[in-house]
């Protein structure tokens, strides 16, 4: 793979153009003087010369190399690290000196830390550029690996995974030249589908929450914004949409994921871009691992007004079947899928399931928490399975980590609708299950406010619906 990124590209040319001070290196005993010797003969060489010289000794120079990574202590020498860095990373992903990178894959006989070992090593240190060039060189080194079959090991792509989300990368909403590598880099790993069972089974959620947010960022302004970057960041997330496995955790997790993708597809004017997130939205549907989960994701998109949305988008000129027949074909699909789910299966009650399966969703522009009519027709499906739905809400309720948006709001307001429904029958549950801790529970909301006027209010009206009805 080759790195799509002007900056990093100027940063290796004036690294080329230093002088290292080989010789003096080796009377310090940093590295031998062999070793120098065979580095020092490149720096005078144009690209066919060095390739050349070290495709006649590219076993020598791989082992050299990441001897030289290995000795290099983390945070010192930068120079001489940049140096090998950016050598070694000229090479790998140069398509004519492949024996030298099957030399660095081939060294895992001798080793079983090698060829990883060492780049994970200056992964820590402080300059993000070397951060940069060790994990781009460990990235073609394992998507290489994967490409023929190799076995790589787990601690290996955990590491690298966790370092590609991190707030250096594409956790960094700070540098958009970081980000753009994180994410093209995690694209390349994800491709292999190894690797994406790596990803979705060690701490995904922790993982992905910089792509679901990176991509909440560019839907707000996605024309105006680093294009590439939001190619990229939709093409990694398109990658990883192959798997139901993968859907399953992705939709659950990150809810808002799917109306980003929606408002890019809506407000996209790059084909590319609207391809893309139209068929990430696709595979979202059709990879799912059971039919309940499918509808689950066809409501989510309804939720997200994803049926309007595809219709919008049929109308433009380039999703004409003629201009595109894929596209064409992936509205026509969501189309189909969601129509017939609107058609024959959805109630307003799964409208506010979907709510109550994604919390952050919840909204005052659902007209389920303000309907008479709603809480009259469904208020007693609230009593099923020992009020399963109200426990539902109560653990919402609960939750430490909801943030200070309107769901807890809601949710009272909601209570306060099936008290008036249901009456002693929910008044009873509340006061006395789990010895009144659900009470106790509203009660804490009205006393730990915090200066939230409006949850406060809502809080005391349950409070006073439930010794009223007492």
């Amino acid at each position: 793979m080759a790195a799509d990124s002007t900056n990093l590209a100027d940063s290796k040319k004036l690294i080329r153009e230093k002088i290292v001070p080989w010789e003096g290196l080796a009377r310090a005993g940093v590295i031998s003087a062999d070793q120098a010797n065979l580095v020092k003969v490149l720096e005078t060489q144009n690209g066919d010369l060095k390739r050349a010289t070290v495709l006649a000794l590219a076993k020598m120079y791989a082992s050299t190399l990441l001897s030289l990574l290995s000795k290099l202590e983390v945070d010192a020498r930068d120079d001489v690290l940049k140096c090998v860095l950016v050598l070694i990373n000229d090479l790998i992903v140069d398509a004519k000196a492949a024996p030298f990178t099957q030399q660095l894959l081939e060294l895992l006989t001798v080793d079983s830390n090698l060829p990883y070992s060492p780049f994970l090593k200056h992964l820590d240190n402080a300059d993000l550029l070397i951060q940069s060039l060790a994990l781009y060189n460990v990235t073609v080194l394992l998507s290489q690996a994967a490409q023929e079959g190799k076995s790589v090991d787990t601690e290996t792509l955990i590491k690298v995974f966790g370092v590609l989300c991190s707030k250096r990368f594409i956790g960094n909403a700070q540098d958009a030249n970081l980000q753009s590598l994180g994410v093209q880099f995690l694209q390349e790993l994800a491709i292999h589908k190894p690797y994406r069972a790596v990803f979705r089974d060690n701490d995904l959620v922790a993982n992905f929450a910089s792509i679901s947010a990176l991509l909440d960022t560019l839907a707000k302004q996605p024309n105006s914004v680093n294009l590439q970057l939001l190619y990229n960041a939709l093409l990694t997330v398109w990658v990883l949409s192959f798997s139901a496995p993968l859907n399953k955790v992705l939709v659950h997790n990150y809810p808002n994921l799917a109306g980003s993708l929606l408002t890019i597809a809506k407000e996209g004017i790059k084909l590319k871009v609207v391809r893309v997130a139209v068929s990430a939205v696709r595979n979202f549907v059709m990879f799912s691992v059971s039919a309940h989960e499918h509808f689950s994701v066809v409501k989510l998109l309804l939720f997200h007004d994803g049926l309007n949305v595809v219709r919008t988008i049929q109308t433009r000129k380039f999703a004409l079947e003629s201009s595109d027949a894929e596209l064409a074909a992936d509205l026509a699909y969501l189309n189909t899928e969601l129509s017939d789910v609107v058609s024959n299966k959805l109630t307003s009650l799964d409208e506010y399931l979907v709510e109550l399966e994604n919390p952050n969703l919840l909204s005052w522009a659902s007209p389920t928490h303000k309907s008479e009519d709603f809480w009259h027709k469904n208020a007693g499906k609230f009593k099923d399975n020992s009020f399963a739905l109200v426990k539902k809400m109560l653990t919402i309720l609960a939750l430490e980590d909801l943030g200070k948006g309107p769901s807890r709001v809601i949710l009272l307001n909601d209570l306060q609708f099936l008290i008036r429904n249901l009456g002693s029958d929910l008044v009873n549950f509340l006061n006395n299950e789990k010895g009144g801790q659900y009470k106790l529970l509203v009660m804490s909301l009205l006393e730990n406010s915090d200066g939230d006027n409006e949850l406060k209010y809502e809080a005391l009206r349950t409070i006073q619906y439930l010794v009223g009805h007492a």
